[in-house]
């Protein structure tokens, strides 16, 4: 791929554990037999090698802020439903449940991604190097089948401008390595709120070996905490390699989404909030709002060396989306001609290649790749109406052609210039190109066509010094930008028609000292501070018959993450995440809201984004197979839910309980697990909707709940 990875892991033998993180992970042996005991498994511990900028360093060693969450993490004790169960485990990274598969999660590193109402904003995402976001930046996680995944791996800070548009910050998703064997897995779980999952995974080898291969299966439901919060969805994920002998490769990779129903509860007052977490605002029955989603992504990558100190890999990839979604814009909002309705009807394909070639000069790393995107979408909207009858397809109100892509150059380079120096550079030329194209032309509504584009040249430099054996001090400094997305470019704040033209790109300058202690195979330390100023940042606006338009503001942000990982005696395994972010607008400005004008003051803080948050985990693992046991809790500052900071989801912290049995029958693997959610049953808020114009801000998080599940595994 065109982008260095943020790191990967060297196949290892048996079990191997990241230094200091010691996250053990069996991906190359998914159905083999685990050693007989916890200590055995660390036995021999091997240095796992991790890849910024294509340069290979373990993690203790790269001069970046960087996290894994590993396949034991992701799947031991836990559900497998969604990324929120285990992603705030890292620093700077805040994921938020929203309780509405109609909306997905809502995804925060260090603020960026805070203003988004439903997808991901501001963030890269990657599955096995194929982009999951778009060029323009919009992107979701929601065909993203865990049980199919080795790891999930999350850059922050100024090497993250190094993916271009939208990379405030990376995560990027791997997935399990075929096995060596023949194998199959079968695992099943329930919890409240009719929660129902069962997946279904077969992999092995042919072709004299030289072909992998594992296919992954899930069906998951669920009623829903929240009245009018019905969900289901059908995953799945296919990873295939073949080795074309010579160190050369063959990869197919390919994800799906099919069959996503989701009912949209749509979010609270306070008021509603405090009489009844579970209730919905009446225009969610009333126009059953709701959406349906068909998604899917297949890749072929093929990959090899030039020589013994040169690399190239090669990875092309198609993708398509396709969304149906039920609004709840009254009926009498829709009478002017120049209302696009309140259905929306997307279709949208793309296709894109990234191409990566690296060369290894003595003490100098080289590499450089280019990566070209494309998207093309058939946007439609409709009346939410007809005659009386509210929530059902009406008359056609929109018809556009819309198509954008992005062209990217990349070079990277390190040199070590002294034994325990290194400096690296990188610079990114990125273009990202608009174009729409309007089909409903109507009295009242004219020809809305247009097109734009934006570029940017994205510096990035670092500074790494080795003061001792597993001790790193780090330097790094960069220049990143943001385009709108295309949703986002669709309305004018005048509730004119076009495209807003007026909204710029955001630019952002950020600086990084960070410092990682290892200590020996019993943990690491890591401390990141961090100043971001974002010149343009792409803000909220007006809300005009519930379409939401956006703007440019000047934003500051600073703050600090500490990271710790720590073995203790007597099978205990302690892990923290701790992150400070002051987010806040670093000038005033002011737009309209239908009669009113608001004002948002400098130093008003960002909304969305909690100042400060804490995670702890204490885990027990007596060894395997055997028990398992993890406590863990997390604590929220309060969140703001508007521009302005009249009101805000109070602070909170949630306690998770989980316990599991793994047992070796024959050639069978048989696990159990019971997780209890939100042990001390508080009630609070989980997320908030950013300048909701209802004022219906506040997302709900459920009461105690309990999920337990099984899982078979077999090889030959």
């Amino acid at each position: 791929m065109s982008q260095p990875h943020v790191f990967r892991r060297r196949a290892p033998r048996g079990l191997s554990v990241l230094p200091g993180l010691l996250l053990a992970t069996a991906s190359q042996t998914v159905w083999a037999e685990a050693p007989a005991d916890d200590e055995a498994a660390h036995v021999e511990q091997l240095p796992a090698v991790v890849v910024t900028g294509g340069v290979p360093q373990t993690e203790a060693r790269t001069a970046a802020a960087v996290g894994v969450v590993d396949a034991r993490m992701l799947k031991s004790g836990r559900p497998q439903i969604n990324l929120a169960e285990t992603l705030n485990s890292i620093p700077g990274v805040d994921v938020r449940d929203r309780q509405n598969s109609a909306q997905d999660l809502q995804i925060q590193i260090r603020g960026y991604g805070a203003r988004s109402t439903f997808g991901v904003r501001g963030i890269q995402l990657r599955a096995d190097g194929v982009p999951l976001t778009a060029p323009d930046g919009q992107g979701a996680v929601s065909n993203l089948l865990i049980g199919s995944l080795d790891r999930i791996e999350v850059l922050r800070g100024p090497l993250a401008y190094q993916y271009g548009n939208s990379a405030g910050g990376v995560i990027a998703a791997y997935s399990l390595a075929p096995p060596d064997r023949l194998g199959t897995e079968l695992s099943f779980s329930a919890g409240d709120n009719g929660s129902w999952r069962e997946a279904l995974a077969i992999g092995g080898r042919a072709a004299d070996q030289k072909l992998g291969y594992r296919l992954d299966l899930e069906r998951y439901d669920i009623a829903g905490y929240r009245d009018h919060s019905k969900a289901q969805r059908n995953v799945g994920a296919l990873n295939a390699r073949y080795d074309l002998g010579n160190g050369q490769q063959l990869r197919l990779l390919a994800g799906a989404l099919w069959g996503g129903d989701a009912e949209d509860p749509l979010g609270l007052t306070r008021q509603q909030f405090e009489q009844d977490p579970r209730q919905v605002a009446a225009v969610a029955k009333t126009y059953n709002t709701r959406k349906n989603t068909d998604d899917w992504r297949a890749a072929l990558g093929w990959s090899g060396a030039w020589s013994k100190a040169a690399d190239w890999d090669l990875i092309v990839y198609g993708s398509g989306r396709r969304i149906e979604q039920f609004l709840s814009i009254p009926k009498a909002a829709q009478a002017s001609p120049a209302r696009a309705g309140g259905v929306v009807d997307l279709d949208r394909n793309g296709a894109g290649i990234d191409a990566r070639s690296s060369w290894q000069l003595g003490e100098l790393r080289l590499s450089a790749g280019l990566q070209y995107q494309l998207a093309d979408e058939h946007r439609r909207g409709y009346e939410n109406f007809v005659g009386d009858a509210l929530g059902v397809r009406g008359a056609l109100r929109r018809d556009e052609d819309n198509r954008l892509y992005n062209f990217d150059q990349f070079l990277f380079a390190e040199y070590a210039f002294l034994p325990r120096w290194r400096l690296s550079a990188a610079v990114r030329h990125s273009r990202v190109a608009f174009k729409s194209e309007d089909d409903y032309i109507r009295a009242g509504n004219p020809d809305d066509s247009g097109s734009t584009d934006f570029s940017a040249t994205l510096p990035t430099i670092g500074l790494a010094f080795e003061q001792a054996e597993g001790r790193l001090f780090y330097l790094s400094a960069g220049i990143g930008f943001e385009t709108p997305t295309f949703n986002e470019l669709s309305y004018r704040s005048d509730g004119e028609g076009g495209l807003n033209l007026a909204l710029d790109a955001s630019t952002s300058r950020s600086v990084e000292i960070g410092v990682k202690q290892q200590f020996g195979n019993h943990g690491l330390l890591t401390l990141a501070l961090f100043k971001i100023d974002s010149d343009d940042e792409i803000v909220a606006g007006a809300t005009v018959d519930g379409r939401a338009s956006f703007q440019n503001a000047d934003t500051a942000r600073h703050g600090a993450e500490l990271g710790l990982v720590l073995r203790l005696p007597a099978a205990l395994r302690l892990q923290m995440a701790a992150s400070y972010l002051d987010a806040t607008f670093a000038e005033q400005y002011r737009y309209n809201n239908g009669s009113t004008t608001v004002t948002v003051n400098d130093g008003n803080p960002i909304p969305g984004v909690a100042q400060g948050s804490v995670y702890g985990e204490l885990s027990w693992r007596r060894g395997q197979p055997g028990w398992a046991a993890t406590l863990e809790a997390r604590y929220s500052d309060k969140v703001s839910v508007n521009d302005i900071a009249s009101d805000a989801a109070p602070s909170y912290t949630v306690v998770n309980a989980s316990a599991a049995y793994r047992a070796l029958i024959g050639r069978w693997d048989v696990e159990g697990f019971v997780r209890v959610y939100n042990l001390l049953d508080r009630r609070y808020i989980g997320s908030v909707i950013v300048n909701d114009a209802n004022g219906r801000y506040f997302e709900p998080a459920p009461d105690r709940g309990v999920h337990a599940g099984l899982s078979l595994r077999w090889g030959s």
